[in-house]
């Protein structure tokens, strides 16, 4: 069984998304000084690899506990996306070539390879996801849209389409995966993106893998 895990370390000073919480892990007791080791972790509930819920667009959605853990784990496959460039749309016509392959409340990831940017300023200039291909996705039963960059909508300037058309649809919204191009195209995989069980919050920060089918 191959197992791929997609998140990113969470660590000081990551990147974060501009306006978010600043990011930190340090120690909060030490063997040396308190014969044990705790980490206190200082982050938003968008750090890292994470998962939005509703309520993050939507003032009266759901929360992230407001759904079961079976939720977040399911099967999928993967969007083929490597051409796309920086600051350019994912539109209806990338996507269709998918649509046989895709089944009602399957997960989708979007496969771009801007994950290996992460870190950088570059990073921020990633592709996005064009209101007309999320309402494809809506239309098809998709139930979770994983990405390997950012942020759904552009970062780089305001524009705020496509995480209301997801989430206004209960299609939860997967951000900032790492390790895509370890995933074929052309395969299915079990896909887990459980959340960390975060009160009544707007997201949480996954420990995102797939299993080969």
């Amino acid at each position: 069984m191959k197992i791929i895990d997609l998140t990113h370390e969470i660590h000081t000073g990551m990147m974060a998304y501009p306006g978010d919480p600043v990011i930190s892990l340090e120690e909060a007791c030490t063997h040396e000084e308190d014969g044990c080791h705790v980490d206190y972790l200082m982050c938003g509930s968008h750090a890292g690899t994470h998962i939005d819920a509703p309520y993050h667009f939507l003032a009266e959605g759901k929360s992230i506990t407001d759904y079961p853990v079976s939720r977040f784990i399911g099967e999928g496959v993967v969007a083929d996306l490597r051409h796309k460039k920086a600051g350019e749309a994912i539109t209806e016509e990338d996507l269709l070539p998918l649509q046989e392959a895709v089944c009602k409340g399957d997960f989708l990831l979007m496969q771009t390879g801007w994950c290996e940017k992460y870190g950088e300023e570059a990073y921020l200039n990633h592709p996005y996801v064009s209101k007309e291909a999320a309402r494809l996705l809506v239309k098809w039963g998709v139930s979770i849209v994983a990405v390997d960059f950012l942020n759904v909508d552009p970062t780089l300037w305001e524009q705020w389409d496509t995480h209301p058309i997801f989430l206004g649809n209960e299609v939860l919204i997967v951000e900032n995966v790492n390790n895509s191009l370890e995933l074929d195209p052309e395969k299915r995989y079990c896909f887990c993106f459980a959340p960390m069980k975060l009160r009544g919050s707007d997201g949480a920060p996954v420990r995102a893998y797939a299993v080969e089918r």
